[in-house]
């Protein structure tokens, strides 16, 4: 049977993979200290840089910047170490251990997670006003231990000030304590969840997880051939650097010359050319020419890389038909001017793309809990991440930990179960997409979880105390750019193609994510108490965006809807197009659109990278057309070179952006 996301990838034998050799490669003692020294260190460069510096966002991207930047410096020292003491240099699957666990827990720190957390906590005290009188409202539905002490945020918000005092630390030492355990059991089920299709994605369907490319590539050759050899990729990392290089210094001097590649340039805008309806219905529109996501976009697949670009231009001309159509004239009712409800459609499409396949594999799943409960079971699990028996129960206990939690906030029993079970589904979706299409960074759908909840039930559906609950859930449903589920199944597959011990993979990956979590809160906490949360030291949107949750229930509470059904039936058109594309994809092998594409269209992910990926795509189909399989292999180093260059010439400017103490161009995102 051809899996209707991935035509290549028959699903095997399903004892195929106990005929492996079992993998081996341990966690070693230095290769873990390394690793949870690591993670404070890029905690707090990561919330300066992004924060105070405002500079590239180290975190928010799918191969994380600052992970990358710090793998590389490893590896330019362990070329000297090998050269001086080969005993002291660290072997692949060390380097890998390292690098798993940075990935997995520094996103934490990030857009999303914690810089949307801990100023959601303070802003409702901070940005109360006699007008909008959060606190009146609000405080009479929160329970005191979710919030740090009011007296302690003056500092927070002022700075000029340390975190580490004893005032400051007592009066956060509660909603730390209480939101360090949700989020290592949100990571926790995310963790289960990708234990249990780790084999349906690696060993059935042969995912190509296109973000593991890079770190497996420049870590390779540990004892053969060094990387710094490599010509080929040193032509592509030479490009970037000269194109950002030029860019940063044109940002600090403005007359020094450069190219233009990023969406921000006017040059590149494309908006002004459609200005009259229906053609204005375009909307924004730009190019750009990022070499990291040329880069990867070498590594996708061809139809998953056409479907991204192809998809986000039909988007457009579905605003311009919805013109043309008067659904945007003056005067149009909400309704219509919402047409044609483009992040509606991709929540339905990331909904079927989760159950559609877990439909598809329904039969393995079934094995997976025979194997896990019973005495003769299908599936070896020895050499998994876990037991399944482990996963399974510790997925259903998570979950059940997490409604709990709901309930003892203020919410109705059902609404932490509706809330939960849709998050996971868009999380599971937003990682499969990631394992097929490792873009830059990603978007979950515009409409957001908790959006799709007040759709179907309306604001009226909800008493007080449940919105008040399910505002604490919107800093981590905002923005996906950081969610850690990708990481770790990520973390998975490099484990795989080096052979590291799964079992091992599995205690780093948690064992880093317990200090990732309290590393985070340590980095932020101390750069807003220095430097103020509400000054113009730091980067305002951070700040404003931990207002958004008490803005949105402030406009419930203001305006009570009921369901809004346009957007109920936009989500169901979305899941059935899903489900056309994919059975499509299992009937008809010329079949040149994959799901993938229409699911990410309706996110904010395209915009900025849609022409890039075009790039990326025909520069592929070119070489592959013309060079064959031999061709494509023969410039991966190139293509690695290109996001490589990229990667480090941001980290660096970022470095003397934060020395020197000015603001430097943001290489990435815009």
């Amino acid at each position: 049977m051809i899996s209707p996301l991935t035509k290549s990838g028959k699903k095997g034998d399903r004892l195929a993979a106990e005929s492996r050799s079992r993998q081996s490669a341990r966690l070693t003692f230095r290769a873990l200290i390394i690793g949870l020294l690591l993670i404070p260190v890029l905690c707090l460069w990561i919330e300066y840089t992004e924060i105070v510096a405002q500079a590239t966002d180290l975190a928010a991207m799918s191969l994380i910047i600052a992970v990358v930047f710090a793998l590389f410096m490893i590896l330019l020292v362990n070329e000297l170490l090998k050269k001086l003491s080969p005993r002291l240099a660290l072997t692949q699957a060390e380097l890998m251990f390292v690098y798993l666990m940075q990935t997995v827990s520094v996103g934490i720190s990030g857009i999303g997670m914690m810089q949307f957390l801990n100023t959601m906590l303070g802003n409702l005290f901070y940005y109360s006003t006699t007008e909008n009188q959060w606190k009146q409202k609000f405080l009479p539905y929160i329970r005191p231990w979710l919030m740090p002490n009011p007296n302690v945020l003056h500092d927070y918000y002022y700075g000029q000030s340390r975190f580490l005092t004893a005032p400051h630390l007592m009066g956060w030492a509660l909603p730390i304590a209480v939101w360090t355990v949700f989020i290592l059991v949100l990571l926790g089920v995310m963790l289960c969840i990708n234990v249990i299709v780790r084999r349906q994605w690696m060993d059935h369907e042969r995912l190509t997880f296109p973000i593991t490319i890079l770190p497996l590539e420049l870590t390779r050759n540990t004892t053969g051939t060094s990387w710094l050899n490599n010509r080929m990729m040193w032509i592509g990392f030479t490009i970037p650097v000269v194109l950002e290089s030029l860019a940063s210094l044109n940002y600090l001097y403005p007359s020094v010359p450069f190219v233009p590649i990023k969406p921000s340039d006017p040059r590149l805008d494309l908006s002004h050319l459609f200005t009259q309806p229906p053609w204005s219905g375009i909307g924004y529109f730009t190019l750009s020419f990022y070499p990291m996501v040329i880069g990867l976009t070498y590594f996708f697949s061809l139809d998953v890389s056409f479907s991204c670009w192809f998809f986000y231009l039909m988007t457009k001309a579905e605003n311009v038909i919805a013109t043309a159509w008067g659904y945007h004239a003056p005067g149009a009712g909400l309704a219509a001017s919402r047409m044609p409800y483009l992040g509606e459609q991709s929540a339905g499409a990331f909904i079927g793309l989760a159950v559609f396949s877990l439909f598809h594999f329904r039969k393995y799943l079934a094995d997976v809990f025979r194997s896990a409960f019973r005495r003769n079971p299908p599936f070896n699990d020895e050499n998994e991440p876990m037991p399944y028996r482990w996963a399974i129960i510790g997925m259903v206990a998570g979950l059940t930990a997490l409604c709990t939690f709901g309930v003892l906030i203020g919410m109705t029993w059902y609404v932490p179960i509706v809330f939960f079970l849709i998050y996971f589904i868009f999380a599971m979706t937003f990682t499969r997409i990631r394992a097929e299409a490792g873009l830059a960074w990603g978007y979950g759908p515009d409409m957001t979880p908790h959006q799709l909840m007040i759709a179907g039930e309306g604001v009226r559906g909800f008493n007080t105390s449940t919105l008040v609950g399910l505002t604490f859930f919107q800093w981590f449903d905002l923005d996906f750019r950081c969610m850690a589920m990708p990481n770790q199944i990520e973390a998975m597959k490099i484990a795989e193609n080096v052979h590291l011990n799964n079992r091992h993979v599995a205690i780093a990956i948690i064992v880093a994510t317990l200090v990732g979590s309290l590393a985070s809160w340590w980095a932020v906490l101390t750069c807003y108490y220095q430097y103020g949360a509400a000054t113009a030291r730091v980067n305002s949107w951070r700040t404003s965006m931990g207002s958004v949750p008490w803005q949105t229930l402030q406009n419930w509470l203001n305006n009570p809807t009921r369901p809004d059904f346009p957007r109920l039936e936009a989500v169901f058109v979305g899941l059935v197009i899903i489900a056309i594309l994919m059975f499509c994809r299992t009937q008809f092998t010329w079949w040149p659109f994959h799901p993938i594409g229409y699911a990410l269209a309706g996110t904010s992910t395209m915009p900025w990278l849609w022409c890039a990926t075009f790039v990326g795509w025909l520069i592929k189909l070119l070489i592959i057309r013309y060079g064959g399989m031999s061709g494509y292999k023969k410039y991966i180093p190139f293509f690695v070179g290109l996001i490589l260059g990229d990667y480090i010439t941001g980290g660096v400017w970022a470095i003397y952006g934060s020395i020197m103490g000015v603001t430097t161009y943001r290489v990435f995102p815009i």
